[in-house]
């Protein structure tokens, strides 16, 4: 390790409050870095995330003589290893300055504590669940990203590289940008809108709205679809009742019941589909939620929001090609364009779902970020 260079374990209240300060340096002068919520990061550091109920995690910090020069988390999620028989540990929180040295330091301290617990693998960026921002940034660099899309600088990933890290998976987002004209047109292709003609003639299909009021169905209904439309992907492990529970009751305050859809096939919820105001926006102007006046600046962005994030749609793999999901597409396309937004984004799936990607190169989404999550032998 390099003279005054030192990494410490995250141990007391001021050594949180320098972790999760350090990106606000980093970051000062670029306009396309959105901060992480501090109340949440802020959760996590001190273990108040139902994470624990499940899994380890550490965190590190970078110091030379007395200034914070990087930061990094390493995890162990115990559910997630069992699932797929590995022994991998993930890390995240990981921001430094452009340095080989650094970057070495803060890898080696990670390696090291998943080495000390048996792991064989290392993978990240990841902070620490499995839709929390993961990879690093591939391209673009000069668009601001959507909710729950992470930001990092352009060395990120080439000292990975450097370093002789493997590709693990691509995170891919799209966008489609809406017409301007004020035409009563639909924003869904023709072809797309003959389908969900001929399948809403079905007397057995229909979409219904989620019902905030009614969190617990809800709830049990998404969980039961999300674990069973996924679990098709080689690399998905199922969400716990915990894990979910905790991610459905954070969206609880920005969930739109307009935006949140079943699909029903003999009055049974077989499809799931989500899209959210693209808060990020928001977040964007009003510092992370930082400091208590953060707050008024979250509401009065909110309240002008351009875009809407398209964040999820499965459906139960005994009614795929039925063409069901397009009933949910249709809806939400009204929604949008009722509402004026001007573009929707698309985000995140991985380059190894082949459906969604095989229908967003069919309709000619643009691929506007990517990201790269890494794997290296501990």
């Amino acid at each position: 390790m390099g003279a005054n260079l030192r990494v410490d374990r995250v141990r007391t209240e001021a050594d949180r409050r320098a972790f999760l300060s350090f990106p606000y340096r980093l970051y000062r002068s670029d306009p396309n870095w959105i901060p992480r919520l501090w109340p949440e990061q802020m959760s996590w550091l001190r273990r108040q995330h139902d994470f624990f109920e499940l899994g380890d995690a550490e965190w590190y910090i970078a110091r030379r003589k007395h200034e914070v020069v990087g930061t990094i988390g390493v995890a162990v999620d115990h559910h997630w290893n069992k699932h797929l028989l590995r022994k991998w540990g993930v890390f995240g929180f990981l921001e430094f300055v452009q340095e080989p040295a650094i970057f070495a330091a803060l890898a080696e301290q990670a390696l090291t504590w998943l080495q000390a617990r048996g792991m064989t693998h290392m993978m990240g960026p990841q902070s620490f669940g499995p839709n929390d921002f993961p990879g690093f940034l591939v391209r673009r660099f000069d668009l601001l990203a959507s909710l729950f899309q992470g930001y990092s600088l352009p060395y990120y990933v080439q000292f990975a590289e450097q370093a002789g890290w493997q590709k693990y998976q691509d995170s891919i987002a799209y966008r489609f940008i809406c017409p301007r004209d004020s035409s009563g047109a639909s924003l869904l292709p023709p072809s797309l809108e003959r389908i969900a003609a001929r399948v809403g003639q079905n007397p057995r299909y229909s979409v219904r709205q989620a019902e905030k009021r009614c969190f617990e169905r809800e709830a049990h209904h998404i969980l039961r679809l999300y674990n069973r439309g996924l679990g098709t992907l080689p690399r998905f492990a199922p969400l716990t009742e915990g894990e979910f529970r905790t991610f459905a009751e954070d969206l609880m305050p920005v969930l739109d019941e307009e935006m949140t859809l079943f699909a029903l096939a003999d009055g049974q919820e077989v499809g799931f589909a989500l899209a959210i105001p693209n808060l990020a926006e928001a977040f964007h102007k009003s510092g992370g939620l930082r400091y208590p006046w953060n707050y008024a600046q979250l509401w009065w962005s909110s309240r002008h929001l351009k875009s809407v994030s398209f964040k999820i749609l499965v459906m139960d793999p005994d009614y795929w090609t039925r063409g069901i999901e397009v009933l949910m597409y249709q809806r939400l396309a009204e929604v949008v364009k009722r509402r004026g937004y001007e573009w929707v984004d698309f985000s995140l799936t991985g380059d190894d779902n082949p459906q969604t990607n095989k229908i967003a190169a069919h309709y000619g989404l643009e691929e506007y970020k990517r990201y790269r999550t890494f794997q290296v032998e501990v």
